[in-house]
């Protein structure tokens, strides 16, 4: 699964493209985490094949994209998907989003690039105060630690990338996650998100605290939040059988379909 697909070009990057699922079933994009790909959401897209048209995106340096030359930031993964969704005719699926792939979806929903039918954003902070906790953990772990902590993503990486670069890379996303200001975080923006969304927070997440996806849910009219016990950060890959009628619950629950088109 996603092993197949297509480029589409966002500005300086070029990017993968891949589709899985029922061609004519109500169309979701999937947005990825940092240092991840598209790959991430096989187990969960494992679930969801049978009744929905899936489209995952390896972000720009991620994956089989290049990483171009424009800085990394929320604010350019943004206008990287809103980019692709546009040309593909996906501006009004579904999203599905992960980590820096929910602070994404946020940031677009947020943004009015784009107007999906609805956002399930997992393990996401939409803000990263100075205080939080989560910044030590990023400004001290470094490539060599990152490569032997997840050695087999890596060589995923390095295998299928067309340029690979991992310290690059991770320098890039290290830089973006630690950002501030308006290219940073969504921060208060998302208060404008109209799209019915649903926020996955796994309880023993050590990156998002709890009080991240309660914060995150309380200022967005309508949100829902699903607090999983005993779940981690990487929920989705882990656990995707637990979460799954939840979010198929949240999106049965959402009224508007758009049509599928084609890619």
């Amino acid at each position: 699964m996603f092993e197949a697909g297509k480029i589409v070009t966002a500005g300086d990057a070029a990017l993968f493209v891949s589709q899985a699922g029922r061609a004519d079933g109500p169309a979701i994009v999937l947005l990825h985490g940092g240092m991840g790909s598209r790959m991430d959401f096989v187990p969960l897209a494992n679930h969801l094949a049978n009744d929905y048209r899936l489209i995952a995106i390896d972000s720009r340096g991620h994956g089989r994209s290049t990483l171009g030359h424009a800085n990394m930031s929320y604010r350019q993964l943004t206008e990287d998907t809103a980019a692709v969704l546009d040309q593909l005719g996906l501006s009004e699926a579904g999203i599905i989003g992960h980590s820096d792939g929910g602070i994404v979806a946020l940031r677009l929903a947020a943004s009015g690039l784009v107007r999906p039918r609805f956002v399930v954003a997992v393990a996401v902070h939409w803000q990263l105060p100075d205080d939080d906790p989560t910044r030590e953990i990023y400004q001290g772990v470094s490539v060599e630690e990152w490569r032997e902590m997840f050695g087999q993503q890596v060589e995923r990486y390095e295998a299928e990338n067309p340029e690979p670069d991992l310290p690059r890379l991770f320098a890039a996303t290290k830089a973006m996650w630690l950002g501030r200001g308006a290219d940073a975080y969504p921060g208060e923006t998302v208060g404008a998100i109209s799209s019915p969304l649903l926020v996955i927070h796994g309880d023993e997440d050590f990156l998002v605290s709890r009080k991240q996806a309660f914060e995150l849910v309380e200022r967005i009219e309508g949100a829902r939040l699903l607090n999983l016990p005993f779940a981690s950060h990487t929920v989705l890959e882990d656990s995707p059988a637990d979460v799954l009628p939840f979010v198929a619950s949240f999106i049965a629950g959402v009224q508007e379909e758009v049509p599928a088109t084609g890619l």
